[in-house]
């Protein structure tokens, strides 16, 4: 793998890994996720492409909580490419040289090239590009360029095609296969060029794919031939090259779904098929609505390592997964990147991925919490199926936020979702002061989630405490614990939180108020109850040791053995151990509390914290890619720089390098988003510190300067941190005056750009 800036390439042709790196190469416009897959194939599975549309699914596979699951839908292939040379076919499997593919990820493109020779021994130079529209969503783009190096004739077609399953790659197989999997389309409409397909779905969704085409040798119009059959449709162009002749085909793809807001998809396609468009100009949009997002998101790290491009990729495939568009689809588990977990939206949204957008672009965080509100009233059912109150979001959700987690999984117990969606609620008010986002949808979240916890927790004569009994915290293997330390103090904060908010916005917005609590029948008494039990909830804590405790008993059980428990690298219970087996043992499979920790930084002493890292960081197996990036993250505030490091490489480099083994199936979102708070929140020391910006840096040694943008309390901050100092520049004012901490001094920022030196210890 190459690297530079803005640049990850590839120029190993190895079919064996073929759909792993499909997922690394994909690109994506929060609409829909491309795979990187090669459009020529015609008769593997991997001719199956490779494309997802957010918010659209099938009809699954297993039975889960409330009724048959669903499973992300792998897409008709847009892309198909059926390219003939002397009458031999061009595909995966041909002889070929020179071979690269390449992500730009300044432009948001996908290119791929090489060489074929045919069994004559002519030789043809093959390009494909393609985008995923940035300005205008439903537009995509795709380039072929042919050039000849040897007078060949040529016959290539252009197609939309429905003949496709899902890929159903197997995360669990050694080598990785793609098995056949479902074809969801239960009926197809195909013209000329446009085709629809209606899915086995609930609600019989409706997508829509229409193509403009135009191709030219030299510069010169190519007479097309329509192609059109019971599953696809296209262009067909037949021309005769002279060595040197370049054949370039250029189409643009409208994509419609029958769940768009506000849009009849029919007559959209329609609208668009009588237009006027090119891929020029739709790419210049696009390349236009990129620059623009790089302009806040980008982090520049002055390194000789190639540490700046892999969290550029981190952050790049962030950017492509984000549904800018609309509030009624949450972001999955592997994006629009593979269908593990059948796109269904987990915890990890609110806690690893969201934080990412905070601080770059608070209207996503908006529209994902939005999202939320438009799944309450589903967690009031789950609740009440639970013989709970108020709302219990569920574990892994589709995008109504039905439960879909099989039964036996464990789900009843992992209830600290619900205090992590209240957390985001509570962070996103914190930063920007969205007080009409609270009235209209937070304060509602809130109240009905510490109705939950009020009902969910347990109270003791023995000791006058309230217990949170029979949960799962982070730590998955654990089946079930009593006070898991993650799940009490964040179920605390999310019962305070209520009070906090109605006292705050009674003042500001006392009607919105008072309908908001005649709508949910709440009462001051009933508000004072929720900070009484957040009062009162036990955090396991061993006073001699000074150590937060994760659970009741994890203390008391016996050692494990890690180098022997995972000799190979592989995941305990893949290789050693029956997952049965390991309550049994102190052993926490990613970070528990130390992702309490990275959360709460302030709310902890630094002595708590080093307690906390050198307690469970060698009980940690690492078993999921959410483990990396708050170790790192934790390791940085307490002073381990080479630990954290460490770390970080892990996370950064997590998917680039296949290190779980499973990127085949997805790319890992929640880790991407890790990966930049280990830069922003644990390297660059930056957080939200009760109105004030807090810096506390601590770069890595192969690190000379880190410059980003954020937003904070409603500025726009640009901020540069190098081995000997910290600059401050206020690039866009907020309404209230910006407060910087900075090495225990408190800082106003002006118009001026604010230096602070740093002390020795960085």
């Amino acid at each position: 793998m190459f690297y530079n800036e803005w640049i990850l390439s590839n120029d190993e042709y190895d079919h064996d890994r073929r759909q792993s790196r499909n997922a690394l190469f994909t690109i994506g416009n929060g609409y829909l996720g491309i795979r990187g897959f090669f459009e020529e194939d015609e008769v593997t599975l991997e001719s199956n492409g490779g494309i997802y549309m957010a918010g659209v699914t099938g009809r699954g596979t297993y039975d889960a909580w409330e009724g048959k699951s669903g499973e992300l839908c792998n897409m008709p292939n847009i892309f198909r490419v059926s390219l003939r040379c002397g009458g031999e076919r061009v595909d995966g499997f041909s002889s070929i040289s020179d071979f690269k593919q390449t992500l730009n990820m300044q432009k948001a493109s996908y290119s791929r090239q090489y060489i074929w020779t045919t069994s004559q021994g002519s030789r043809i130079e093959v390009a494909f590009e393609r985008f995923a529209g940035a300005a205008d969503i439903p537009k995509i783009g795709q380039r072929i360029i042919v050039k000849a190096l040897d007078p060949v004739d040529l016959s290539l077609s252009a197609l939309l095609d429905s003949n496709v399953t899902n890929l159903n790659a197997d995360s669990f197989a050694t080598p990785r296969p793609v098995q056949p999997g479902r074809n969801h389309f239960v009926k197809r409409n195909v013209k000329t060029s446009s085709l629809s397909v209606i899915l086995d779905d609930p609600d019989s969704t409706v997508l829509y794919f229409a193509q403009q085409a135009t191709a030219k040798v030299n510069g010169n119009p190519v007479a097309k031939k329509d192609f059109i059959s019971d599953n696809a449709c296209g262009a067909i162009y037949d021309c005769s090259l002279k060595a040197g002749d370049i054949l370039t085909v250029e189409k643009v793809i409208y994509v419609a779904s029958s769940l768009d807001d506000d849009v009849d998809a029919a007559q959209a396609v329609a609208g668009f098929l009588s237009g006027d468009v090119g891929f020029e100009q739709e790419f210049r949009a696009h390349c236009t609505a990129w620059l623009s997002a790089w302009e806040t998101a980008n982090i520049k790290i002055d390194t000789d390592t190639n540490d700046d491009a892999a969290l550029r990729y981190n952050i790049f495939e962030l950017l492509c997964v984000c549904p800018r568009h609309t509030d009624r689809v949450g972001i999955g588990a592997r994006g629009l990147t593979g269908e593990m977990y059948e796109g269904c939206i987990f915890w990890d949204n609110e806690i690893f991925v969201l934080p990412f957008f905070q601080y770059t672009n608070p209207q996503v965080v908006r529209k994902q919490l939005t999202f939320r509100y438009h799944t309450l009233d589903a967690a009031r059912r789950h609740a009440k199926r639970n013989w709970f109150e108020g709302a219990m979001y569920p574990w892994q959700v589709n995008n109504k936020g039905i439960e879909q987690t099989p039964y036996e999984c464990g789900a009843f117990y992992a209830i600290h979702i619900v205090a992590d969606i209240a957390f985001a609620v509570c962070r996103y008010w914190e930063v920007t002061g969205d007080d009409e986002f609270m009235v209209s949808y937070g304060t509602e979240i809130l109240y009905e989630t510490a109705r939950f916890w009020r009902s969910r927790c347990d109270f003791s004569e023995l000791d006058g405490k309230y217990h949170i009994r029979a949960v799962r915290g982070p730590n998955e293997y654990d089946v079930y614990v009593n006070n898991n330390a993650y799940t009490n103090y964040m179920a605390a904060n999310n019962l305070r939180s209520v009070k906090q908010v109605f006292d705050n916005l009674s003042g500001s917005h006392p009607k919105e108020i008072e309908r908001l609590m005649n709508k949910l029948g709440a009462t001051r008494q009933e508000i004072d109850l929720f900070n009484e039990i957040a009062d009162k909830i036990i955090i396991p804590y061993d006073e001699k040791k000074g150590l937060i405790l994760e659970d009741d008993t994890y203390t008391q059980r016996r050692s494990l053995d890690l180098k022997r428990a995972k000799p190979t690298g592989q995941r305990i219970i893949d290789s050693t151990m029956p997952y049965e087996a390991l309550p049994l043992y102190q052993v926490t499979k990613q970070a528990d509390t130390v992702l309490l920790c990275c959360l709460y930084p302030n709310d902890f002493t630094q002595q708590q914290k080093k307690n906390v890292y050198f307690y469970y960081e060698p009980r940690t197996a690492h078993d999921s890619s959410l483990s990396y990036a708050p170790h790192a993250i934790l390791s940085s505030q307490i002073g381990l720089k080479e630990e954290a490091y460490g770390y970080f490489e892990k996370s950064a480099y997590l998917d680039i390098s296949d290190r779980q083994l499973n990127t085949i199936s997805g790319l890992h979102f929640a880790n991407f988003g890790g990966t930049w708070q280990a830069v922003f929140h644990g390297f660059c020391g930056i957080s939200d510190d009760h109105g004030k910006v807090s810096i506390k840096p601590s770069l890595p040694d192969k690190w000379n300067r880190v410059t980003l943008n954020c937003f904070m309390y409603g500025s726009v901050l640009q901020i540069t941190i190098d081995k000997s100092s910290v600059v401050v520049h206020k690039k866009k004012s907020g309404p209230n005056p910006l407060i910087v901490r900075i090495e225990g001094g408190d800082y106003l920022v002006g118009g001026e750009p604010l230096r602070v030196t740093l002390g020795e210890r960085l």
